[in-house]
């Protein structure tokens, strides 16, 4: 038989926090790339590897075989120091092992006194030998040991999250002032007759999203969903442009808000505040009572904001307030349950995930924690959005050679969904699927199990099989949401894909008039540029918000060491049990060896620890009760004991 050809890919290395990486082609699925097949590579480095001749089709693995390029990305990290030793503990998984500081690099007087816990940043000098760890020199202090701010500075300067604007970009959006005739402009109509509101969280200072909702004589609705028009002020070449597309996203860290604008724009002059004229980006839609659409307008315009709603008071309101703008809440909350309907019958599904809410003091020193929830009026606007992006995305994908931006949603991987479906069927819910995956098997799968104590269990489990959205210039549509065509139109402050998105709107309408012709941003190499960058910031942003809240999470943590909480088993490996408790929604270990007086065995097939002596089963979605042992913020970790009857 002949031996199968070697196949040998190329691409950029990233790191994982539990040691195995991905090497990303320019097409195709990524290389899972085992631990001790890594080898000398770094994150971000360009490398070949070799792809395992019997791995599975859909979820390929390989090895490291060659180092095309170094990444120049600067290593941040921890210094530790044990004797004679200086040690760099990279943070952002950038390094399978420590890096050894070169000691030289420390003879300035800037660095002369960077000791024990500090933050500093380095370069890359060499790695000779398996053997042997990563060499580097240092080159800047970031955060000394006793900065209130070093987590956070570690955090984000690790994954190249700026913490501050170029002077010179703060100047320019200080300049920036409302048009005076914006209302007379040509192609920008002017509805500042409309009474529209926003609705958000009670801590937002940015709101970059209204509504209206209006009875036509028709007896059809018109809801209007208007967009802060953050292209009128960030022009495609311009030092603030510049600026938002190299940071792509505004990153949330539970307390603190790294954002992609100047505070002045962000917070001011594009933040669509009650009572202020304000230009906006408006998709009005004619709908019908079963959610069918009829006629949409997509248009620059000027709005005013009659109300700002928090979610809890329009939450209030839906349950009987009194208020002023009662009967447009009343009346936009019918319709979207009717929107929310269609769309579920459509197939889209709809992963309810409780995540932890962090509540801190002045200090950011975290004083509560508890589990988030999705209330009336939060779905309500979600629907209003998420219809807004369809139809934007639906309008461009109409134009004839035109490039744009998608939010593209793969088909999950067959071997993904086998994965949910053994798993459901250990948990005792026997599920078969179709021939080909779908969103109804997703969307039943959920509905099976929404009385189950385990519940928050599987639809995390569901998402895990789920891939990962992706911005892409081709429209190869929205698996979750079951739509053939879907983008980021609605949150321009925060996302740099959604002021592109603008930018296109307009320029189709300006293609109707017959306007001058647009510029070298809409190319479709740049357009594909921006969509690779911006996957990359979102991958990083997320990355940090995760580890920040997690941080916080575990300072919180902290003070109840001791005590005892009721727990769900949420992960099974062969090191032990992952527990998630309950009341805060925080996951630690319980150690193999704590599990008992024997040897406990691991069938990775079912995700199950077994005692060899008792037959006593650990397994995803068991109830147990654990105490609370040892926290350590530094590692992120936390490790629990379990408490039996």
């Amino acid at each position: 038989m002949a031996k199968a050809k070697t196949r040998v890919i190329r691409g950029k290395l990233t790191l994982t926090a539990k040691g195995f990486g991905f090497v990303d082609p320019s097409s195709g699925p990524s290389i899972l790339i085992p631990f001790d097949h890594i080898g000398r590579a770094l994150s971000g480095d360009s490398v070949e590897a070799e792809v395992f001749p019997d791995a599975d089709a859909d979820k390929p693995a390989g090895r490291i075989t060659r180092i095309v390029e170094r990444s120049t990305t600067p290593i941040v990290g921890r210094i530790s120091v044990r004797g004679d030793s200086i040690r760099l503990y990279p943070q952002a998984n950038r390094s399978p092992k420590a890096m050894v500081v070169d000691k030289r690099s420390l003879e300035t007087a800037e660095l002369a006194r960077v000791g024990n816990g500090d933050v500093v940043e380095a370069a890359f000098v060499e790695w000779s030998d398996d053997q042997t760890h990563p060499i580097g020199r240092v080159t800047r202090l970031i955060a000394g040991r006793s900065d209130p701010d070093l987590e956070l500075r570690l955090i984000a300067t690790s994954r190249e999250i700026p913490l501050i604007f170029p002077e010179s970009v703060e100047a320019a959006a200080a300049k920036m002032r409302m048009p005076a005739d914006a209302a007379d402009e040509k192609g920008r109509r002017d509805l500042r007759d409309l009474a529209c509101f926003t609705i958000d969280p009670d801590t937002a200072k940015d709101f970059d999203d209204a509504v209206s909702i209006v009875r036509l004589e028709s007896g059809l609705l018109q809801l209007g969903v208007h967009i802060a028009d953050v292209s009128h002020f960030v022009q495609p070449g311009d030092l603030i442009d510049a600026e938002a597309w190299s940071r792509a996203t505004s990153v949330y860290l539970v307390d603190t808000v790294l954002p992609m604008l100047p505070e002045s724009l962000s917070n001011g002059l594009c933040s669509l505040v009650p009572n202020e004229d304000r230009l906006a980006m408006s998709v009005l839609a004619t709908v019908d009572s079963s959610g069918s659409v009829h006629e949409v307008e997509i248009t620059p315009s000027v709005i005013r904001s009659r109300r700002r709603f928090t979610y809890s008071e329009a939450e209030a309101v839906l349950s009987g307030e009194t208020d002023e703008f009662a009967p447009d809440v009343h009346l936009l909350h019918l319709l979207t349950q009717v929107l929310k309907q269609r769309r579920s019958e459509a197939g889209s599904v709809d992963l309810d995930l409780t995540r932890p809410q962090i509540r801190t003091d002045d200090d950011g020193v975290p004083v509560s924690v508890r589990p988030t929830q999705r209330r009336r009026s939060n779905r309500m606007i979600e629907e209003c959005m998420l219809l807004a992006n369809r139809l934007v995305a639906e309008h461009l994908a109409d134009q004839p050679r035109l490039t744009s931006i998608y939010r593209v949603h793969p088909t999950p991987r067959e071997s993904d969904l086998i994965r949910l479906v053994d798993t459901l069927r250990d948990l005792g819910v026997p599920y078969r699927p179709g021939d080909e995956p779908g969103p109804g098997d997703y969307r039943r799968i959920l509905s099976f199990i929404e009385n189950f104590e385990f519940r928050d269990l599987v639809e995390m489990l569901a998402m895990k099989s789920l891939q990962k959205a992706f911005y892409s210039t081709h429209n190869e549509g929205h698996f979750g949401l079951a739509m053939d065509a879907y983008t980021h139109f609605t949150s321009p402050i925060r996302r740099y894909p959604d002021v592109v998105i603008h930018r296109l709107i307009k320029a189709t309408l300006k293609g109707a008039r017959r306007r001058k012709r647009p510029g070298t941003w809409m190319r479709a190499e740049a357009m594909a540029e921006t969509c690779a960058h911006a996957n990359e910031r979102e991958r990083l942003a997320t990355g940090a918000e995760r580890e920040y809240t997690r941080l916080k999470a575990l300072e919180f943590l902290e003070t109840r060491i001791g005590r005892e909480y009721a727990g769900v088993v949420s992960g099974v490996a062969s090191i032990g049990i992952f527990v998630e408790i309950e009341r805060y929604l925080i996951e630690g270990l319980v150690h193999i060896s704590r599990l008992g007086n024997e040897r406990f065995e691991f069938d990775r097939s079912s995700y199950r620890l077994t005692g060899s002596s008792t037959g006593t089963r650990f397994s995803l979605g068991d109830n147990v009760r654990v105490r609370v042992d040892k926290v350590n913020t530094r590692e992120r970790t936390a490790d629990f004991v379990l408490v039996r009857d």
